[in-house]
Formats: structure tokens, sequence, C-alpha cells
């Protein structure tokens, strides 16, 4: 065995430097045939898609990422013999960035490799070398939708309840992007609608300042929601108001209940709308038992209407009531003699105030009333009357002899005031038979 070695090693190492040459000179030799037979070529693929393989590590890290300056698409220049091209395709090239291997920078390296070919003898290479990230923190967060409608509804309807099939949204993104967001809102289109109408509707994304935003990097639980706008009918009711109770001692009600209210405009379905002819508040609503100055009241004609029937106009839904109230007082005056006139003075008598001043004593008149119109009485401005014939015929007697007598006196001061009782006036009578 030992001899059998030595021999073999002396066959290898004899004229090794020929044998090295022969070799080299082979190698060449094929080489040149090969380029002569099957040259290469360089060829230009646009376009080409970088696939991100394990993103999901950085979903796992609470990261959220975003392409950008458009590194996820590259175009590739490719190197190989020219029989390759014969059978490969932009479909074939695979562009592929490993996020295991993110930079700190936030770029990770193209990688290449072509399907259904022998990548050992292509080589691969792209207008650009890296994809770059913009990687943040991932956020989320539930937003309020606020919903209305938009256009006018048929003449004679109004809108009723608007509702939604869901009143939130869940948005999830980067968190410089869902920190922009403050609310969002979709809207019905209701234009010249008489019935009830539901459609989908598309969710905007507002920022603080009422502004649409334009995120594509933002996920929306939904991008839409049902509406339903409820359309009603409407008609215009009369409003009757009145009290109840008494005011205080020494106070009295002045005139009737006022509102500010006359009439409203309700909306209902026409046949709710048909059984409502007014709207007719109770007095016990407006009491005024032991008041002693005006009672303002105000009231919600909510209260007061079916419950299939609304106010058309939400902000018109106040009524206020007003009863005045004022102080009374009552009043006893001495009217001078002087300012009392005598009637029907039969022809046999003859009647006038005594000359004797003090035979000529003065009328008392008690009167109530408002203080305001019994303090503004002037006793010395009032006048009354005094029916003599009336007088004597209630006596009973024909005949009257001279004398004083003291005859009943009537008052006319208005209807502001009322007469409790009045006083006689003095007269001398001479009977002239």
């Amino acid at each position: 065995m030992k001899a059998f070695f030595a021999w073999l090693k002396k066959k290898i190492l004899h004229n090794w430097g020929l044998k090295l040459a022969s070799i080299l000179l082979a190698f060449i030799i094929w080489f040149i045939v090969a380029q002569v037979g099957d040259p290469k070529d360089t060829r230009s693929f646009n376009n080409i898609p970088v696939r991100l393989i394990n993103a999901e590590l950085l979903s796992e890290q609470n990261k959220y990422y975003a392409v950008i300056d458009g590194t996820d698409s590259v175009r590739v220049s490719v190197t190989a013999p020219t029989s390759v091209f014969q059978s490969l395709r932009a479909g074939d090239i695979v562009a592929e960035a490993d996020v295991s291997k993110l930079t700190d920078i936030n770029t990770i390296a193209i990688t290449y490799y072509a399907l259904n070919a022998n990548s050992e003898y292509i080589s691969f290479e792209g207008d650009h070398d890296v994809v770059k990230l913009d990687v943040e923190d991932k956020a989320d967060k539930w937003i309020r939708v606020n919903y209305g409608t938009v256009g006018t509804v048929a003449q004679g309807c109004v809108i009723g309840n608007i509702s939604s099939d869901q009143t939130s949204i869940h948005v999830v993104g980067p968190k410089s992007a869902v920190n922009l967001i403050s609310s969002a809102d979709a809207e019905l289109n209701v234009e010249g609608q008489a019935t009830t109408t539901r459609a989908n509707v598309d969710v905007r994304l507002k920022d603080k300042e009422g502004k649409q935003l334009y995120l594509d990097n933002v996920e929306l639980s939904t991008d839409h929601v049902l509406l339903t706008a409820e359309i009603l009918s409407t008609k215009e009711v009369p409003i009757y108001v009145s009290y109840s109770g008494e005011p205080a001692e020494g106070f009295k009600v002045v005139g009737t209940a006022m509102k500010d209210v006359d009439s409203v405009v309700v909306a209902g379905t026409v046949t709710n709308l048909a059984k409502v002819k007014s709207i007719t508040i109770p007095s016990d609503k407006v009491d005024v038992t032991g008041a002693k100055d005006t009672v303002e009241i105000s009231l919600n004609l909510k209260d007061f209407l079916p419950d299939n029937v609304k106010l058309a106009d939400p902000e018109v839904n106040q009524i206020n009531v007003t009863v005045a109230v004022k102080a009374t007082k009552e009043r006893t005056m001495e009217i001078p003699a002087q300012n009392i006139a005598l009637q029907n003075i039969p022809a046999n008598y003859k009647v006038s105030l005594p000359e004797d001043e003090t035979e000529r004593m003065p009328v008392t008149l008690k009167v109530f009333g408002l203080l305001e119109n019994v303090n503004a009485l002037k006793p010395g401005a009032i006048t009354g009357t005094a029916d003599v014939e009336a007088w004597i015929r209630s006596r009973g007697s024909e005949e009257l002899p001279s004398g004083y007598y003291d005859v009943p006196v009537s008052f006319t001061i208005g209807s502001d005031v009322k007469v409790l009782e009045s006083g006689t006036v003095r007269v001398e009578i001479t009977n002239q038979e």
C-alpha cells in the first residue's frame, strides 16, 4: 500500500507546472466559448415592488411604520447570460427587505433573487439600495361621530329625530396622525325629502379646528355609518293660558294672564297632527296664590304636547306667562260740600247749601282700588250729585217742612276705583208753600 501511494505522489508531482497550466488554459477556452455562444447582457425592469418580510416584528413592538420616498418600488438592472432573458420576466424578479435588519436610521437593505432561474449567474443592481421607513409608536382611540343632515326637506316638513347605527368609531395608526384627529362627522342628504329616509354615509375625520383630514395611514373600524332622518309634517296651533289662586290680602290680579307666544308650529305624522287643535296650559301651572307682586313663569311647551307630537323648531320651546298683581287700598276722603251738585229739586221747594259755614259739612267718601289709582285721587277735584226729589220720595212724605236735611250723595269716579261708601250732604230746604 505504501508503495502505491508513493507511486501516485510521483505521478501527480511530475511536471506539475505543465499540468496546472493545462487546467487554466482549459478554463479560459471554456469561458471564451461560453461568452461567444451565450454572451451576457444587461436589461432594466421598472417598478419592481419591494417585499417587506418579518414586518410583524414592528407590530409586536407596538410600532407603526410607513414607507417613505417611494422606496418600496425599485428599478432593477439585471446582468445575466442572454439565454436567461428568454424566460426571465419582471414578475420573476424578487426584491426583499428584511425588517429584522432595520438600522438605527430606519433603513433596510434590499436583496434580490430570481424565480425560475439560477441566480448564481445573475447579478442585480437597483436604482436605490434601501427601503426607508417612518417608524413611530402605534396609537388608537375611540372617536365620537357627530351626525346631522344637509339640504332642505320638502315644504311643510321638518326633520324629526336623527339616529345612527353607531355613535363612535375606533381609529388606529401612527401616534402623530391619530393625535390630529379631534372628531368625526357624517351627514345625510335630505334635499326635497317628505318621508323618513336613511342611507350609508361616509365618515369624515376632522381636526380640532373642524378641518377635514385625509389620513391614508390611519385605519378606521368602519368608514361609514347608517343614518336615519325622520321627516315630519307641520301645523300651527294657538296657545291658551289662564291662572289659578288668589293673591295675598291687599293685592289683586290686574287683567288676565299674558303670554309672549300666541301660537307655535308643531310637527308629527299627519294622523297625529289631526288630533292637536291647540296647546292649553292648565291653570294650576300659573298659580298666583299669596302673590304680592307680578307673577312671571317660564314654561316648556314640550311638556304640554302629546308624546307623538313635537315642536317644529326646537329653539322655540319656551313660553313666558305674566300675571300682573298689584297692591290695593281703601281710602276715606272728605269731599268739599260745594263739589256736590243738587239735582231734581221739586218746584215747591228751594234747596241750597247752608249759608252757615258750621252747617256746611264735607261729604265722606270711602273708595277701594289699586294703590296707585287710589293715591292719585284728589278730594278737591272729586264731584258728586244729590238727587233731592228721589230722596224726598224715599221718605214717604208728601210735605217736607223747611229746615236742614242730610241728602245722600252719589259719586262716579271711574272704572279703576270702586266706591265703597258715600256720605250725605247737608242742605237747607225751604218749603215755599
